[in-house]
Parts: structure tokens; sequence; C-alpha cells
């Protein structure tokens, strides 16, 4: 036989006062916040923002510069070609990489300055404006073949235009300034 146990009894919910009931009639649900819009940004954006424009900025800057320097020095690659496409055997081989070093000198230093030089004035003037030194097979070739057209010295030509080609490359309006300075300051002593 089964058992019936009596229920328990709930108890009544309390009876709310006319305050409480009052209370309770003001309070409302819950409404969520707005969600965050994207503007204006936080600060770490604009920070971002700001050194993204910086970057374009300066690689902007930075291919001008290097496309004028390029313009600058677009006459070095031109006698660069021109120099390695003088053969060295032929017999005006001399006088063309003469040529090409006058324009390259009167191109940077002014006609004043360079135009009028020959001989040893001239081999101390390349030497002057650049810091590496003629081989004496170059010297030769400019000192005594430049006019002559019996026979080319092909070894010379050929030393003569390697040292033109590395003059042209490596000549500078400084080095010719520092050594004018220095010389000037070794006389005051």
């Amino acid at each position: 036989m089964v058992k019936i146990l009596p229920m328990q009894q709930q108890p009544a919910p309390p009876q709310l006062s006319p305050e409480e009931k009052e209370l309770l009639a003001q309070l409302h649900d819950i409404h969520e916040p707005a969600p965050i819009g994207w503007w204006p940004p936080a600060p770490g954006w604009w920070l971002l923002a700001a050194l993204t424009l910086a970057a374009i900025a300066a690689a902007l800057l930075w291919l001008r510069r290097r496309r004028q320097r390029r313009e600058q020095n677009r006459y070095r690659e031109e006698a660069v070609r021109l120099l390695q496409a003088i053969n060295p055997a032929d017999t005006g081989a001399t006088q063309d990489i003469n040529e090409i070093l006058k324009r390259v000198a009167v191109t940077t230093f002014g006609r004043a300055r360079c135009g009028n030089l020959i001989g040893r004035q001239w081999l101390g003037f390349l030497g002057n404006t650049a810091d590496i030194d003629c081989p004496d097979e170059a010297e030769k070739a400019l000192l005594e073949h430049l006019y002559r057209d019996d026979h080319p010295d092909e070894t010379g030509n050929r030393a003569l235009r390697d040292y033109a080609v590395a003059w042209v490359q490596s000549h500078s309006t400084e080095t010719d300034t520092k050594r004018q300075a220095a010389t000037t300051e070794a006389q005051r002593v």
C-alpha cells in the first residue's frame, strides 16, 4: 500500500505595501548601450595614420632625391658607355678617350677651369679631382700617343680607357676642393 503524504503548502507571496508597488512600477527593462561608432577613431588609429603618412612622404622624398641624383649623374653613365665602346686597338682610340674625358670635365668643372689643360697639367687636374692614381701606361698613352696616328699603343689605350672609366665614375668637385684647401693650408705653414 502506498501512503500518500500531505503536500507541503507553499507560503503565500508576501503582500506588498503601496510604496513597494509604486517602486516596482518605476522599474524598466535593461537597455543595452548603443554600439560603439567607428568615428572618431581611437588615438592608436590616429597615430597609425600619422605614421603611415610620414612613411609615404619619406618614401616619396627618397624616390624624388634618387631620381634627381640619377638625372644629375646621367652624363656619367653615357660617358662610361661611350668609353667602353672604344676599341683600344684603333688608331684614334687615345684621342677619343681624351675627348670624352674633356667633355665630362667641362660638364662638371666648367670650360674655364679645365678646357685648355693639356699634358701634365691635364693629368694633374684628373688626379686632383678623383681619388685614383693614373697608371704609368695610361700616362704614357696620353702624353706620347695622343697626337700620333702611326701605330696605336693597345695596352696603353686599354689602361687609359680603364682609368677614364674609373675617373668618370669617381670624380668629384669635393675632392678637388679638399685638395686645394689642404694645399693652401700646407703653403701657409
